[in-house]
């Protein structure tokens, strides 16, 4: 008689994975920069993205082929066999199981909800699985996020969780786990539902059915209809199979009556709650083969995998082997996160593509829209492809209009950025330093980052090179290329967000520095960040210059390094005939406008009146006007 109380292989392949993923997130909030991306491999990431890819022909959030691989051959499992995830690998699974232990342990009280209740509870799930595609589809965002318990804990309640819903998601778990079965994955868990529909498989064939029609006919709201056609059937399918046979499975638990000695104990162990002892074929809704009726069965031959006791293994290694097909094919698998074009036929035909690395801006479906937004604007390009895995991107081009050189000068965003402030009568000195591998937005952050502790800069400029941008610093005479070369070479800062991180560590080289013969003033220095502005306006040339007074008066703050002027101007000219000119320029005294006006027909007191609004009434050409914000502050007093 081979007799044991629990499958060992599952519990080393649960809580192994668990203990792993623990040691881990311990580990980012301990050591400091370190990062983890939690949705590495999330079968749930994958199949919102599968959605989001046939819906909007675009991947979810910064899902890649790795999640989609998982996600794939989480359908494939549980359409063969049976939810394994579920049973082997589910972190929130395996929590699941062992507080519901722990609460047998501590002499809890444990409550069974069956009948007409189980039933109403299990259409939570549902419910919740149609929300979150919904809301995936709307957005192209992984919308379980903002409550999923797991990526709530994994990411320290990220940006992207809604801190309430979350919150309630994790008393659910742990509460229901510890007082109910296995209340999370029974009741609430949108991925439970998903994988019950495809352990369901033909409610996929009567929903694809559904689509087809509808595309046909082009129905308003499909995507809301066949969301729930399909979660309507798969609650339908599964409130059928629990009371009879409703999946087709190759594996399944099937007990022999003949061996049986009704002991009862595959019931008492089942984790799902499954009264294994009185079925012959186990295609319970809830089952996901983990085999601990099989392991806690004393009689040889009485239950086993289709029948075979000595198939107790063989869902395990199924699991495993399908992780590792997952992982060796996600990782050769690239899909563009968006793949657009919006060339006609003929700019097509004489078309060629343009690859570039490195662009780390490009990290999610979000960063990847704005850059195709960006490159619609530029003449002769007509199709993008982004891959936020490695961050690249493919650029399709008009050969006839636009060169590749072209190209990459239009993804380069030149930086002008103040870092300190000079004193007016100081001396600021120019330093080029050649830095390659810099062209992406975060190296702007990294560099800026690295000079700002240092009272000895005061400014960072890139200028574009193809191949290597020059970094341009702008410092006091203690600076030296030496001391900025070895600063940029060896800097070592992280950016992370909760779904990448990326370091500078050995990043860049400067293949060449030098100090430019140029010198500014501290006060011409600070003067670039001026725009300066003239212009004048309400028949201004009729009037002689006795006739015209001025007003000088200081501007406290201004929009660094943008013409903003001829708004003021504008709501100047309409709304009062006797002003007639403005200038704005940088002083020894900081920034000023000059304001013109007619002398006895309005006073000074009266345009500085003007002057002293906080939001002003442009008017267009075309008729129209609107409010706005005034964009530089004056002092009026």
């Amino acid at each position: 008689m081979n007799f044991k109380r629990t499958n060992i292989v599952r519990l080393i392949i649960q809580w192994g994975l668990f203990i792993f993923l623990t040691a881990l997130w311990t580990k980012v909030l301990i050591v400091k920069d370190s990062f983890v991306n939690f949705e590495a491999c999330c079968p749930m990431g994958g199949l919102q993205s599968i959605a989001t890819y046939i819906n909007n022909g675009s991947l979810a959030c910064t899902m890649e082929g790795m999640q989609v691989i998982m996600g794939a051959l989480l359908a494939i499992a549980t359409i063969l066999f049976s939810k394994l995830f579920c049973g082997y690998l589910c972190p929130i699974g395996t929590l699941s199981e062992g507080l519901s232990k722990l609460g047998k342990r501590l002499h809890l009280p444990k409550f069974e909800i069956t009948g007409f209740a189980d039933i109403v509870l299990r259409s939570l799930k549902y419910i919740l699985l149609f929300i979150t595609f919904y809301f995936t589809l709307q957005s192209n965002d992984l919308f379980c996020k903002t409550f999923d318990p797991f990526y709530a804990v994994a990411s320290n309640y990220g940006e992207d969780t809604n801190t309430l819903w979350a919150t309630l998601a994790i008393v659910f778990v742990v509460a229901g786990a510890i007082f109910l079965r296995q209340f999370w994955c029974r009741y609430l868990c949108p991925l439970g539902a998903l994988s019950s529909m495809f352990k369901y498989f033909y409610v996929f064939i009567a929903v694809a059915i559904v689509g087809i029609v509808l595309a046909q006919t082009e129905v308003e709201m499909a995507k809301e209809i066949v969301l729930g056609v399909a979660c309507i059937l798969g609650f339908t399918f599964e409130i059928i199979g629990l009371k009879k046979k409703a999946g087709v499975q190759v594996l399944k638990v099937v007990r022999n009556p003949h061996t049986c000695i009704d002991c009862g104990l595959c019931s008492k162990n089942c984790p799902q709650g499954i009264d294994v002892a009185h079925m012959t074929s186990v295609n319970h809704p809830d089952c996901n083969l983990c085999a601990e009726c099989i392991t806690s069965c004393p009689k040889e031959g009485a239950i086993g995998i289709n029948g075979k006791n000595k198939f107790t293994w063989l869902p395990a290694l199924i699991t495993i082997a399908l992780v590792m097909i997952g992982l060796i094919l996600g990782s050769k698998m690239e899909i563009p996160t968006v793949n657009t074009n919006w060339g006609n036929d003929a700019e097509n035909a004489r078309s060629a593509t343009f690859e570039m690395r490195g662009l780390k801006h490009v990290k999610c479906y979000g960063s990847s829209i704005s850059f195709v937004n960006e490159m619609q604007a530029v003449k002769g390009i007509i199709g993008a492809e982004t891959y936020v895995g490695d961050h690249h991107v493919i650029l399709t081009y008009d050969t006839t209009v636009i060169t590749a050189a072209q190209i990459r000068r239009a993804i380069f965003k030149p930086t002008d950025m103040d870092i300190h402030e000079p004193d007016n009568e100081e001396s600021v000195y120019i330093y080029d330093l050649k830095v390659e591998n810099y062209f992406d937005e975060l190296d702007r952050v990294f560099i800026a980052n690295t000079l700002k502790d240092m009272k000895s800069v005061f400014g960072l400029k890139t200028i574009y090179g193809d191949p290597t941008v020059t970094v341009r610093i702008y410092g006091d005479s203690t600076l030296t290329t030496d001391s900025l070369t070895h600063l940029i070479e060896n800097m070592n800062l992280v950016y992370a967000t909760p779904e990448k991180k990326f370091s500078s560590k050995g990043l860049y080289t400067v293949s060449e520095a030098s100090v430019n013969d140029t010198t500014y003033s501290g006060i011409y220095l600070k003067s670039l960040k001026f725009k300066p502005f003239r212009t004048s306006f309400n028949k201004r040339s009729e009037y002689q210059d006795d006739q015209i007074a001025t007003v000088h008066i200081p501007i406290t703050r201004f929009p660094n390094r943008q013409q903003k002027m001829q708004f003021v101007a504008n709501y100047l000219s309409f709304t009062n005939k006797n002003v007639v000119g403005l200038i704005s320029r940088y002083t020894m005294n900081g920034p000023e406008a000059i304001v013109f006006y007619v002398k006895d027909q309005i006073t000074e007191e009266e345009v500085l009146e003007l002057m002293a609004v906080d939001s002003i009434t442009v008017h267009y050409s075309n008729g129209t006007t609107k409010q706005m914000k005034t964009p530089y502050a004056f002092d009026t007093n």
